[in-house]
């Protein structure tokens, strides 16, 4: 998501390869932080001169761990509330999960329902959300 900011922003803000880097590498926070300035010598950060090696690298280093944990986080995630509520976190959070069979989608939402509404609606053995 951070990526895909930075993208826009430099879309409506034109700026050299050199300008983008410096201004998407003063956003980087915590282990980012410390992956990238720490790294520059020892992993050869110094070499990548261009945004789009930049946002690589950083994909390449975090995308992984975080479908994980955003996966983790659509197992956990059980309505407390509203149905529409949950619905909406729902899909909020699976958008983080781009390769999540639609089926295996179903399978999580419902799961997470309160009682009685799952036991109402899974007898109807739907297939989308």
């Amino acid at each position: 998501m951070w990526v895909e900011k930075l993208d826009v922003y430099f879309h409506l803000n034109q700026m050299t390869e050199v300008e983008a880097m410096k201004i998407a590498t003063l956003h980087l926070k915590g282990e980012a932080h410390d992956w990238w300035f720490h790294g520059l010598t020892m992993m050869g950060h110094a070499g990548v001169t261009t945004y789009e090696d930049f946002t690589r690298s950083v994909l390449e280093r975090f995308e992984r761990r975080d479908l994980e944990e955003h996966f983790g986080e659509l197992m956990r995630l059980k309505q407390i509330g509203s149905v529409d509520a949950y619905f909406f976190e729902f899909l909020r959070v699976s958008m983080m999960v781009p390769d999540l069979l639609e089926t295996k989608r179903v399978f999580l939402f419902l799961e997470g329902l309160t009682e009685p509404l799952r036991g109402l609606v899974r007898p109807n053995r739907a297939t989308t959300l």
